[in-house]
């Protein structure tokens, strides 16, 4: 792997526009390039719920480029020579382990410091009929699962006699789910004309995966317009919902175990499970039983990506329009409020990361990555690098605090004290990219 040294500091120019994939004709067409006038006179809870306004009315809470941040550009995960050229997924796994990367003939895990894979997939098993892989989510526990565009999902673990090998454990809907559910009738339904599925199987490529805090439960979203629940232990499908009126993009899951989805149909919906009191669960009463909650509509265009932040009280999500919509916990309001805008990009949104610690990493099909850092007050945002480096849309971001590296204020020798991140990024040319982001203010 090749080292490049080479220091970058941030700037705003943007790349001409990228490749297209073949989930681009699943996408609405990208909003007009034309300035528009941003009005700040809109209050926020009136901006949650209107389905007639629009997020150019929502004020921008992002300011000029900060100086307070450079990047360097670490390394160059490039596919294998004699691997296909294909859509990568990257993931973060956590501070000690390191990212996942997936693509359609591999899964490896690489540490956070040296990003030396770890451990890999075995090269000899045969995933090309799976198709491209579209997504990838870190399960608790040292999992991974990856969603592809054949409609399945596949659980890897990492190998106990072997922990150089990441093993296939499963492919979604198992088997023996598959043989459980057959046999009666009502497990079939329409997915098409003159053309039936059973329920816990995707119809379609699944866009996004994502699961729970504690990983007991997986979710999977997929271009058939359906969000389904899955059990990780028992690798069994407990929930399949119609989730929007268009190919439903992405899925994120908050602490609490909320779940958001976001859809071509330019909506953001809320899940949340019910209670287990409800009588409606008595006779599942060990099983999550989800139901909509809220309908967030403020987007203009197609919604690609959504990410939870600061322990499930904010929400970001990014589409077609080409800003990141920024949303504030606000249960008399619909569940959340639109607070603001993230603007910057000149394409689509498809992807976004969010940490703990305020730093927030959007990519776009602009070819650029822009990292933005939420202010102390909890409504403004700075953007502090704009990361242009790759040659095709940006359609997986990851981003992880590098563990030794967080430094206190005034610290020896006049350091200013500071963060380093490590922020990875893939683009529809098979080129995963990871850069040293460094902070030189806290968050």
């Amino acid at each position: 792997m090749k080292l490049l040294p080479r220091l970058c500091m941030a700037t705003s120019s943007a790349a001409a526009a990228g490749d297209s994939d073949a989930s681009s004709n699943k996408l609405a067409s990208v909003a007009s390039t034309s300035s528009s006038t941003v009005s700040t006179s809109s209050s926020a809870a009136a901006a949650a719920v209107s389905e007639a306004s629009s997020s150019t009315s929502l004020p921008s809470l992002s300011t000029a480029t900060s100086n307070a941040a450079s990047f360097a550009h670490v390394a160059t995960l490039l596919p294998p020579p004699t691997a296909a050229s294909a859509a990568a997924a990257v993931a973060v796994v956590d501070v000690s382990r390191g990212f996942v990367v997936a693509r359609p003939a591999s899964v490896a895990l690489h540490d956070l410091g040296t990003l030396e894979p770890t451990s890999t997939s075995d090269p000899g098993h045969d995933t090309a009929t799976a198709g491209s892989v579209k997504c990838v989510a870190h399960v608790h526990g040292g999992k991974a699962v990856t969603g592809h565009q054949d409609g399945r999902l596949r659980l890897w673990r990492v190998s106990s006699r072997a922990p150089a090998r990441i093993r296939l454990a499963a492919a979604l809907p198992t088997v023996s789910d598959r043989l459980r559910r057959f046999p009666l009738p009502s497990n079939h339904v329409a997915v098409r004309r003159h053309h039936r599925r059973l329920w816990i199987e995707h119809a379609d490529t699944v866009s996004g995966v994502a699961a729970s805090t504690d990983g007991r439960l997986l979710f999977s979203v997929s271009w058939d317009k359906t969000l389904k629940v899955w059990a990780i232990p028992s690798l069994r499908c407990l929930q399949s919902l119609p989730a929007h009126d268009d190919a439903v993009n992405a899925v994120a899951v908050a602490p609490d175990g909320t779940v958001y989805t976001g859809s071509a149909d330019r909506r953001v919906r809320v899940w949340a499970p019910r209670p287990a009191s409800d009588k409606t669960t008595k006779r599942q009463s060990k099983k999550p039983v989800y139901y909509l909650a809220a309908t967030l509509s403020r987007h203009t265009a197609a919604v690609n990506a959504v990410a939870v932040g600061c322990g499930g009280q904010v929400l970001y999500s990014g589409g077609n329009d080409r800003c990141v919509l920024v949303w504030e916990r606000e249960d008399s309001a619909s569940h959340m409020v639109a607070i603001g805008a993230l603007r910057g990009h000149r394409k689509a949104v498809l992807s976004i990361a969010s940490t703990g610690g305020g730093l927030v990493v959007s990519g776009s099909a602009d070819h650029t990555v822009r990292a933005w850092r939420r202010e102390t007050d909890g409504r403004g945002h700075t953007c502090v690098a704009v990361i242009d480096g790759h040659g095709s849309a940006v359609r997986s971001v990851a981003v992880a605090l590098v563990p030794g590296k967080k430094q206190l204020q005034g610290g020896e020798d006049g350091d200013d004290g500071g963060e380093e991140w490590r922020v990875c990024s893939a683009s529809f040319d098979d080129e995963v990219r990871v850069w040293s982001l460094r902070v030189t203010t806290g968050l």
